[in-house]
């Protein structure tokens, strides 16, 4: 069966970013140790493993509610989203100099439609992963980059991370916002990630029932609006509704704030 690794505006909140002429290209993997091999190395710690929007929509329906088991004992819904995913990541972890080769020829695909429609191509790597991507090589036109983002300088590239201290400041084309958990132990993690990334870095925070006006100390901005989370101003909070297996979390990930 072929593999294609890009979702191209088929998710119901990218696509509104189309209406500010952009086209959003997403990399929907395996999260967590689903495949067998952890791909968010802080998920067990976040609690966000079984709220996950890998699960939400289309991606947690199935006929007669079925359901697999991977071979790492995750219990998926038996669904054509969920064994792509599964084939894209086992491509990642099996054979990443054919995989990277592969999402160069589709980002390339991508811009040719963007630039047909005229609109610009945005990507997100991460869409249910947490991958260093700025730590994995390419190759474009016979040329080695040290990662996706070189090698495409006229993308804008970005991601929601849990991960504290990424090394991407020097990247200009790849914005990140962090992923907060409400979950007390990861408490720590968000103080590493203001002193790696600044105080101005925005946080993503996932709401049960209504999303307030400010939290942290922040105002707090609509994420569901669009995912173009580049075009934030700094030192925000971007407020998303639970969703999906998210709204009924009580292990701490989503923030649950008295009435």
């Amino acid at each position: 069966m072929k593999t294609t690794l890009l979702n191209i505006d088929q998710n119901a909140k990218t696509v509104k970013g189309s209406v500010h002429g952009f086209i959003t290209a997403i990399l929907y993997l395996s999260p967590a140790d689903s495949s067998g091999e952890q791909l968010c190395p802080l998920a067990e710690l976040a609690k966000c493993k079984t709220p996950c929007l890998n699960q939400a929509g289309r991606g947690g329906m199935a006929a007669g509610n079925a359901t697999f088991e991977t071979d790492s004992g995750v219990i998926l819904a038996d669904n054509a989203i969920q064994h792509a995913r599964l084939r894209r990541t086992r491509l990642f972890l099996d054979d990443r100099a054919a995989f990277m080769a592969l999402l160069v020829r589709e980002i390339e695909k991508a811009l040719v439609l963007a630039k047909r429609k005229g609109k610009t191509l945005v990507m997100r790597p991460n869409g249910t992963s947490d991958i260093r991507w700025e730590s994995i090589p390419c190759s474009r036109n016979g040329a080695d980059y040290p990662n996706i983002f070189a090698a495409f300088p006229d993308v804008q590239f970005y991601d929601y991370t849990k991960i504290p201290n990424r090394r991407v400041a020097h990247i200009p084309n790849y914005a990140l916002t962090f992923s907060y958990s409400h979950v007390s132990e990861f408490a720590p993690i968000v103080v590493k990630a203001l002193r790696h990334y600044g105080a101005s870095v925005n946080f993503a925070a996932v709401f049960h029932g209504k999303v307030p006006e400010s939290f942290l100390g922040r105002p707090v901005i609509n994420g569901d609006e669009t995912d173009l989370r580049f075009l934030d101003a700094p030192g925000v909070v971007v407020g998303l509704k639970a969703k999906g297996k998210a709204r009924r979390d009580t292990s701490g990930f989503v923030v649950r704030l008295a009435a």
